[in-house]
């Protein structure tokens, strides 16, 4: 339920109504402020945090920028408010005017629909059809508002809000050796911080075939956490649960297979349970993510994951670590500034902005192309061949696909009323991230060296590749007729 503090001048311009004790918000009230926060944070307290920002606005930006978790935060005193996300927009906030209101709020629709937001706005339209997601600010309404990943925003009486980001996604190599060590050493403390975080609570890892769930697993065990358990989950006999179930076996940790059937899954989409998860999980920035809600439910409903169980997942340990890096762009090239933008720009359009083939022609090319360059000037970044191009394309996807559509999964967990981590967006993390050369990054070199080596749990290597197979099995004759088809014609017309 939510306060309210008897400060009238400063409370007539802000609207705090649609903020509530729900789904992780909680509130502190002081005797002069309300500080609203979500998330986890290490190394400090929710009420200390407050208490350090009531200085007022300069001394609160400094103290989210050093904030070292997941979260957001609303803090509210009698004179100005700040909001804030952190450095991956892990939990949204959104914001818009109704005359000389601003409503701040937690569910994207309740602030629209309060604000009396219906126009849309048609930039953001063309984005989420061809990439499933919008660029920067925009949202599906015009006037209506959203924090980006790394961003505060103060509110004050008689102004206008000023939006300030504190930190932007932003990769600058640096000659530098022991990469390996320094990778080992930030893993260390990553599931150091982790485990102490679980309280001994039990983690649900959705474990499959790839790198960055079986890091997971194998980073807690390494560091004494054994209160795990796994679950996969898709079509029976796919090679992401026979990986699963292989891993988890070796490392003696219970694992479980929720199966998949086009029939389940289309009753699962059209039920009403699920029309609320997306009226809950949605930002109108970006297609809700709903890739294992039924897996989850399916655990919850079963007792396999207890009560107050923590989900961690694997993201976004391959983007971070350089494998969305596309080819393009793996040999750095001596190009004016211009030329240089436009390799990203098509790199990033070739790689996210195909989702309709018809929506892709050029007029409406040259349109993403205006708007991910005016996002990322925007955010303070200069586009002057500073930085290198690859650097330029791992910032946008950055703060715009990976903040608002692939983090978002973690609404999943929340519906469900579970919590849940990302220590592959831990800020050791990105830090580190940021440091290593693209040599290093692209395919993951680095990554995959470093975790073979370190052989945590004994289930790297070689000997633990899953070839992949095409299920159901009665697809593949067929798949084989169509493939043989295309023979003559480009692999793009096969795909």
């Amino acid at each position: 339920m939510s306060t309210t503090i008897n400060q009238t001048d400063f409370r007539e311009d802000l609207d705090v109504s649609l903020l509530e004790e729900r789904f992780g918000w909680q509130c502190i009230a002081f005797s002069s402020a309300e500080f609203w926060f979500k998330g986890y944070i290490y190394g400090n307290t929710w009420r200390n945090l407050a208490r350090q920002m009531a200085d007022g606005p300069l001394s609160a930006k400094r103290v989210i920028a050093g904030i070292d978790g997941q979260f957001a935060i609303v803090f509210i005193t009698g004179d100005w408010c700040i909001a804030a996300t952190d450095r991956i927009g892990s939990i949204p906030l959104f914001f818009s005017r109704l005359k000389s209101t601003w409503i701040i709020g937690t569910n994207a629709r309740q602030v629209a629909s309060a604000a009396g937001c219906h126009n849309c706005n048609w930039d953001a339209v063309l984005s989420i059809a061809m990439a499933g997601y919008t660029i920067g600010h925009d949202t599906f309404y015009e006037n209506f508002l959203a924090l980006d990943s790394g961003e505060c925003v103060v509110f004050s009486s008689n102004m206008q809000p000023d939006r300030y980001h504190y930190f932007l996604y932003e990769p600058r190599p640096v000659s530098n050796h022991g990469y390996s060590k320094r990778l080992e050493e930030a893993l260390r403390r990553i599931f150091e911080k982790t485990r102490v975080s679980l309280d001994g609570r039990t983690a649900m890892v959705p474990l499959s075939a790839g790198l960055d769930s079986r890091l997971i697993v194998t980073g807690l065990k390494e560091v004494g956490h054994n209160n795990i358990k796994c679950f996969s989950y898709g079509q029976p006999g796919n090679h992401e649960a026979i990986a699963g179930r292989r891993i988890s076996e070796e490392l003696g940790i219970p694992w479980i297979f929720i199966p998949h059937t086009p029939q389940q899954q289309r009753a699962m989409f059209a039920s009403d349970y699920c029309r609320e998860f997306v009226a809950f999980a949605d930002t109108l920035q970006a297609i809700p993510f709903q890739q294992d809600f039924y897996a989850v439910e399916a655990l919850k409903a079963s007792g396999f994951a207890p009560e107050d169980a923590i989900f961690i997942n694997g993201q976004s340990g391959d983007f971070i670590s350089g494998n969305h890096i596309p080819f393009s762009l793996r040999e750095p090239q001596q190009l004016s500034s211009v030329d240089a933008w436009a390799r990203v720009a098509d790199a990033t359009l070739e790689k996210h902005f195909a989702l309709w083939a018809i929506l892709k022609t050029p007029g409406r090319s040259r349109r993403i192309t205006k708007i991910l360059r005016c996002d990322l000037v925007r955010c303070g970044l200069r586009l002057n061949g500073e930085l290198p191009e690859f650097a330029l394309f791992e910032a946008s996807e950055c703060k715009n696909r990976q903040s608002k559509y692939v983090v978002a999964g973690q609404r999943t967990y929340e519906w469900h009323g579970f919590d849940w981590r990302l220590p592959l967006w831990d800020r050791d993390f990105i830090d580190f991230w940021e440091q290593v050369p693209l040599s290093l990054k692209f395919d993951q070199k680095l990554y995959r060296e470093t975790l073979n080596e370190l052989n945590w749990g004994g289930v790297w290597g070689p000997l633990w590749t899953v070839q992949h197979k095409i299920v159901p099995t009665w697809i593949r004759p067929i798949r084989f007729i169509a493939k043989a088809a295309h023979f003559a014609s480009e692999k793009a017309r096969w795909r």
